[in-house]
C-alpha cells in the first residue's frame, strides 16, 4: 500500500521519495552553471551545449531533441520550471513509480521539442515540455481512477486544468513562449499514462481492533512493462515520424546548409 497522492506531505518528505526528480533537478542546475560559466546563455552558446534548432535537427543532430530539456535561458525560466517539476515531478513519481515517472519525463520532453522543431526552426530550450507532460499524465492518472478518488481527486484535476489554462493564455499572450513544446509534452504524458498509469482499487485491511467494521484502503494494480514498452514505442514512432517529415521540408543551400524550405 502506498500514499495516496491527494495526502499532505512534508516537502523533504515528498522529494525523499522521490529520487529521479531530485537526479533530474540536480542535472538541470548542474547545466545552468555549465552553461553560465562557459559564455552565459546567449543564443549562440546554448546552440553549443544542445539546443533545438531546425536546421540543425535536419542535418542529423537528433540529440538536439533531447538535450534541450536541460537548458535554460535565463534564471527565472530555470526557477519556474524547477519550481512545476518538484511539486509535480515528485507527486508523479510516488504515484507512477521511479521507472515510469523518467519514462514520462524522457519521452515528454523529446515530444515536446519534435513537435516544436515541426512548428518552426527557432532556436528552443527548457524543460517546460517534460513539465507539461507530468501535467498531462497525473491529469490521465486521475481521469481513469476519479471514482476512487473522490472529491480530492476532482479538485486536483480541476487545479491541474487552471495551470494549463493559464500558462495556455500567457503563452498566446507572450512572445518567446514555445507553445508547440508545451502541447507536444502535454500530448505525450497523456498518451503514454493512458497505457502505464496505475489503476487504483479498494481492499479491506484486516486487524485485530476492526472489531466488525473492515477498514478500506486504496491499493495500485501496476500496469505490466509490456505496456510500458508500448507506450515508448508509441512515442518513438510519432517522434520519429514528425522529425522525419519535418526534416523533408529543409533544402540544402550552396554552402551545403539545411535551411527551411
Amino acid at each position: 500500500m502506498r500514499q495516496f497522492p491527494g495526502q499532505r506531505q512534508s516537502f523533504s518528505a515528498s522529494i525523499s521519495g522521490s529520487p529521479a526528480t531530485s537526479a533530474i533537478v540536480a542535472l538541470i542546475v548542474l547545466f545552468y552553471l555549465g552553461v553560465s560559466a562557459t559564455g552565459g546563455t546567449g543564443i549562440q552558446n546554448l546552440l553549443n551545449w544542445g539546443a533545438k534548432y531546425g536546421p540543425y535537427i535536419a542535418e542529423g543532430e537528433y540529440w538536439r531533441l533531447m538535450l534541450p530539456m536541460f537548458l535554460h535561458v535565463g534564471f527565472f525560466h530555470l526557477l519556474t520550471n524547477l519550481f512545476g517539476l518538484l511539486i509535480f515531478g515528485s507527486i508523479v513519481e510516488r504515484t507512477f513509480g521511479t521507472r515510469n515517472f523518467l519514462v514520462i519525463f524522457l519521452t515528454a520532453g523529446i515530444m515536446g521539442n519534435a513537435v516544436s522543431f515541426l512548428a518552426g526552426p527557432n532556436p528552443g530550450v527548457g524543460a517546460s515540455g517534460a513539465v507539461f507532460g507530468i501535467l498531462g499524465a497525473f491529469s490521465v492518472y486521475l481521469l481513469l481512477n476519479h471514482r476512487m478518488l473522490g472529491q480530492m481527486g476532482r479538485q486536483q484535476l480541476t487545479s491541474i486544468g487552471l495551470i494549463v489554462g493559464i500558462n495556455v493564455v500567457l503563452g498566446l499572450a507572450t512572445t518567446g513562449i514555445d507553445n508547440a513544446a508545451h502541447f507536444g509534452g502535454l500530448l505525450a504524458g497523456a498518451l503514454v499514462a493512458y497505457l502505464i498509469a496505475p489503476r487504483e482499487r479498494l481492499f479491506t485491511v484486516e486487524t485485530p481492533f476492526n472489531f466488525g467494521t473492515p477498514r478500506m484502503a486504496l491499493r495500485s494494480a501496476t500496469q505490466p512493462g509490456s505496456r510500458v514498452v508500448l507506450a515508448i514505442i508509441v512515442i518513438a514512432a510519432l517522434v520519429v515520424a514528425i522529425t522525419w517529415y519535418e526534416s523533408g521540408t529543409y533544402a540544402t543551400n550552396i554552402l551545403g546548409q539545411k535551411v527551411p524550405g
